[in-house]
């Protein structure tokens, strides 16, 4: 007598925040491909393997997904741009890991560059959610500006400008070359920004 095929074990249901996560990722990849105005709900919803009202479970709208999407990438960019000022290195040489962990990050992370520095769009809410998340980005900026260079208000808002437009440039500029080895762009980097920031360098006590 042939024995009945075991049945298979239920799938695991994913939890809540894993489910999330699933959604930002996906909605990361379609805004970098359609921007925010072209990008449906319906396509994130389909790339997540869930239907779009349960999509809106997690998420109430686009906006408030383009923002947590907005939210988690410039957070990696943040961890990544300021994990090696914890040592004891000199400046430069800090300045240049920093610099070359954060074009690792963009690296690793490539298809969000348009999200996070080209996506244009027509929807107020949107375009203040790109520039809420780029103004809390650059704010990071600033302890390493006040913490270890000579600057008043003004020259440290400047020199963060500078800084984060130039790696914002050059980020758009790789997403379109990808052929660049990283160390070109670090290089590059250093050779622009360094010069600024070693004019602002306290003399020695």
């Amino acid at each position: 007598m042939s024995r009945e095929p075991e049945a298979a074990p239920p799938k695991r249901r994913m939890s809540a925040a894993k489910r999330r996560a699933v959604i930002v990722e996906s909605a990361t990849e379609v805004f970098a491909e359609r921007g925010y105005d072209g990008a449906p709900i319906d396509e994130i919803a389909r790339r997540s393997g869930i239907s779009a009202p349960v999509l809106y479970d997690h998420f109430p709208s686009k906006l408030a997904l383009f923002q947590e999407v907005l939210a988690a990438e410039y957070a990696r960019l943040r961890a990544a741009w300021q994990v090696t000022f914890a040592t004891a290195e000199p400046l430069r040489e800090r300045f240049a890991a920093s610099l070359d962990a954060w074009f690792a990050h963009v690296e690793r992370r490539r298809r969000s560059i348009p999200v996070l520095f080209q996506v244009a769009t027509a929807d107020e809410g949107a375009r203040q959610a790109q520039a809420d998340a780029t103004r809390a980005s650059r704010s990071a900026l600033a302890p390493f500006v006040t913490d270890v260079l000579t600057t008043d208000e003004l020259d440290t808002e400047m020199l963060i400008e500078i800084i984060a437009a130039s790696l914002r440039a050059l980020a758009l500029w790789w997403h379109d070359h990808p052929a660049v080895p990283r160390v070109r762009l670090v290089d590059a980097a250093l050779d622009a920004l360094w010069p600024a920031i070693e004019r602002r360098v306290p003399p020695p006590s």
